[in-house]
């Protein structure tokens, strides 16, 4: 985990791609994963979760955060009373990736060794869910979760906008930005997004 600090301090690190997984000896196999982006400004980096927005700071109160933030909160409460339990016996394996234009390509950070972008393979049939965003003054915080499709069985659909949508690929690739999410608002409604991610020739590290 501190290799993460060595990266963010170098204005290295572009993002962190948390994932569970059941089997030890195939990490690349997932049952969940959460991704968390980053982007710097001169007074520091800012936390940005799969967020590229670009709406104007100066029309974002500190109302509108709290309430949006609330909201967040309340989706998640919601998702995660319906969603089926993980297995009990789970791993978790961590993936970095950086702005491959000022990091050096032998770079890797302390704790962690070079690793594959050959994007992640779900055990059943993935499902990407937007749950939420929240805006601040200073950048936009966005949630999003990838999940087998099973574990939506009990999941109340009314609390989904469009209801189930089917990814067509089992292979999820998780180090390219959605140039569609660029203009999507807060709404009360978790919203399903089944796109594929996809980047060839990416430099990323990975946990030992």
């Amino acid at each position: 985990m501190l290799g993460c600090y060595d990266a963010l301090q170098k204005k290295y690190l572009r993002m962190i791609v948390l994932a569970v997984y059941t089997h030890p000896e195939d990490p690349q196999t997932v049952t969940e994963c959460y991704h968390f982006k980053f982007k710097y400004t001169h007074n520091g980096p800012l936390l940005d979760f799969s967020s590229k927005n670009k709406r104007n700071d100066s029309t974002i109160t500190c109302a509108d955060t709290k309430k949006a933030s609330v909201l967040l909160i309340r989706k998640i409460y919601i998702l995660m009373q319906n969603l089926s339990p993980l297995p009990n016996d789970v791993f978790l394996t961590m993936k970095l990736f950086y702005y491959d234009e000022v990091t050096p390509s032998d770079y890797q950070p302390p704790g962690f060794k070079e690793g594959e972008c050959e994007g992640m393979i779900f055990e059943g049939e993935p499902m990407c869910l937007n749950v939420g965003e929240v805006p601040t003054p200073f950048h936009m915080l966005k949630v999003k979760v990838t999940t087998e499709k099973q574990r939506m069985e009990n999941v109340d659909k009314s609390i989904l906008k469009h209801g189930e949508t089917n990814v067509p690929l089992h292979v999820l690739r998780v180090d390219r930005d959605d140039p569609e999410e660029e203009n999507q608002d807060v709404n009360e409604d978790l919203v399903l997004d089944n796109k594929v991610e996809d980047r060839n020739n990416v430099h990323i590290s990975e946990t030992q």
